[in-house]
């Protein structure tokens, strides 16, 4: 069992936050008789407390244990400017982030207060070596992964629903999109949802793939604003 570090967390990771709620949920379609709700229903099960907003500070925890500290570039006026290392890039974090990484080359983001036992509402953030047991043609799903939603159904088969060519910091990539099919334990589908996955070949801290399938609110902006975190030497 890997033991997660913790990178950033805050005040408000506890948060039912409306940032945290599944885009998803509008676009999944679901079976007629399953009553599965998307995005808000499991961050109030997940996640407890009082309000979030959408773009948080970090703060500094000299154990290593808490809150990472955020870098600031005030040249970017009239914008919150507090970056958190992501994996190999620097992104502009939502507060109810929570950044963990659960192996040498993984990063998670997860809505933080939500119990590691549930399927909680996460994105993955793969670069360098792991990348290359990956095939990143087809969707990224990690063993034990679920589908969003509260029914802790698996992931099926998956399509290719279109590709395309984008920039993070000045490096080419492409955005894919797949339709995942969620299946309940006789292996019947139950319902559908959207992975988007960004895959740089070429990024200076090497290959990274980006896979979100809880559709976190604002990830494709921030991915596009981002910058890349300095190459390890």
């Amino acid at each position: 069992m890997h033991q997660h570090r913790v990178i950033l967390s805050s005040a408000a990771a506890a948060a039912d936050s409306p940032q945290a709620r599944r885009r998803g949920a509008a676009r999944a379609r679901l079976v007629p008789f399953v009553g599965v709700v998307l995005g808000v229903g499991l961050l109030a099960s997940a996640c407890s407390g009082g309000g979030a907003t959408d773009k948080g500070t970090a703060s500094t925890d000299p154990s290593g244990s808490g809150p990472a500290a955020a870098d600031t570039h005030d040249e970017h006026e009239g914008q919150h400017t507090n970056t958190v290392d992501v994996g190999p890039l620097a992104l502009f974090a939502a507060d109810y982030w929570s950044v963990v990484q659960p192996s040498e080359g993984l990063t998670q983001v997860r809505a933080g207060g939500c119990p590691e036992s549930e399927a909680c509402p996460s994105f993955d953030v793969l670069n360098g070596d792991p990348v290359a047991d990956v095939d990143t043609t087809q969707a990224y799903v990690p063993e034990g992964a679920f589908c969003p939603g509260t029914g802790k159904f698996t992931v099926g088969a998956s399509t290719e629903t279109s590709k395309l060519d984008v920039e993070i910091d000045g490096q080419p990539a492409t955005l894919t999109r797949f339709e995942l099919s969620c299946v309940d334990a006789s292996g019947a589908e139950q319902m559908t949802v959207e992975q988007m996955q960004w895959f740089v070949p070429d990024s200076p801290n090497g290959p990274t793939l980006i896979a979100d399938r809880w559709a976190f609110e604002g990830l494709e902006q921030r991915l596009y604003a981002a910058t890349w975190a300095t190459a390890s030497a």
